[in-house]
């Protein structure tokens, strides 16, 4: 049986989950001050560490997700977001490893004592999106 993800009943009409690829949907990136929020950074590590993947397999989950998603991508002004294949390896500064990921994981368990480096915005940006396709109402609450 089909749970609805928001109010935990069966599948209903007002809560019906859209799916991913609906041609209709449209995801808006997050802007850089919402990704400059300690709070939003920290959300963000312990939903990336509940996927329970490893750190070589979260950008295989976020190019899938992204490059998959049929849907249109914008800025919050209502500009197309564009990315190429190279931007997810280009943005992890071409580091195979992903050592960054391990890091990041870290702070799900232990609170960020500064903001985000701006240098970092678009890994969180690239993450973000991808639980904004894949799961919009954790999402949401890592938005919050």
């Amino acid at each position: 049986m089909t749970y609805c993800q928001r109010c935990g009943r069966d599948v209903c009409q007002p809560c019906a989950f859209k799916p991913v690829n609906d041609n209709k949907r449209v995801v808006v990136v997050a802007s850089d001050e919402e990704l400059s929020r300690r709070s939003h950074f920290q959300r963000l590590a312990t939903a990336t560490r509940a996927l329970g993947i490893s750190r070589r397999e979260i950008p295989n989950w976020i190019a899938d997700t992204i490059y998959g998603f049929r849907g249109r991508i914008t800025w919050p002004d209502g500009k197309p977001f564009e990315i190429d294949d190279e931007d997810i390896d280009a943005a992890f500064n071409d580091d195979g490893s992903f050592r960054w990921l391990s890091t990041f994981m870290y702070f799900a368990e232990y609170d960020p004592r500064q903001a985000p480096q701006r240098r970092i915005i678009a890994r969180l940006r690239l993450i973000d999106l991808a639980f904004r396709i894949s799961n919009p109402v954790r999402a949401g609450f890592i938005a919050k």
